[in-house]
């Protein structure tokens, strides 16, 4: 089930992501986007999630570049490099350059996963929102909730993966 808003988002976070472990910053992540309404996504390649990175534009410039533009090539902003080829190997199982202690994607957990919670809420653990402004859709950030809870896949579509 995905019903995520921003109160179920703190007290599930909460549980999920300092249950453990002391936490990172005063609180759990804050004025998070509801994605519950979008249906959940099943299929998709990496490829898919490397487009959003590649032309991600805000909308009052259409030549801007929101994640290259920090993020080019292999090394961006917080050593995170988003370019083809590179972005995958830079976010599964990597821990955040702001807090060790956290993964930027934690395969099958979304909810403590930085990368998630940068696109999704305006106070994530650490750091702040990406891109600045917010400006990735509520389907787009539902799409990184399903990839990242069905394990970060590097691909998923059809039978490929059998």
């Amino acid at each position: 089930m995905r019903a995520v808003t921003g109160s179920a988002l703190t007290g599930i976070a909460a549980l999920l992501i300092f249950g453990a472990a002391a936490p990172a910053q005063a609180g759990a992540p804050s004025g998070c986007d509801d994605i519950s309404a979008i249906a959940p996504f099943t299929q998709f390649r990496y490829t898919q999630i490397q487009t959003i990175f590649d032309t991600l534009t805000d909308p009052n410039n259409p030549f801007s570049q929101l994640c290259s533009n920090c993020h080019p090539g292999n090394v961006g902003a917080a050593g995170l490099g988003l370019g083809d080829g590179f972005s995958y190997a830079n976010l599964v199982g990597v821990a955040s350059a702001q807090n060790p202690m956290i993964l930027r994607v934690s395969p099958g957990n979304p909810l403590s996963s930085l990368l998630f919670q940068k696109l999704n809420c305006d106070v994530p653990e650490v750091g702040g929102r990406m891109p600045p402004g917010g400006m990735i859709s509520t389907t787009q950030q539902a799409f990184f909730y399903d990839w990242i809870r069905l394990g970060a896949p590097l691909s998923r579509l059809g039978f490929e993966d059998r």
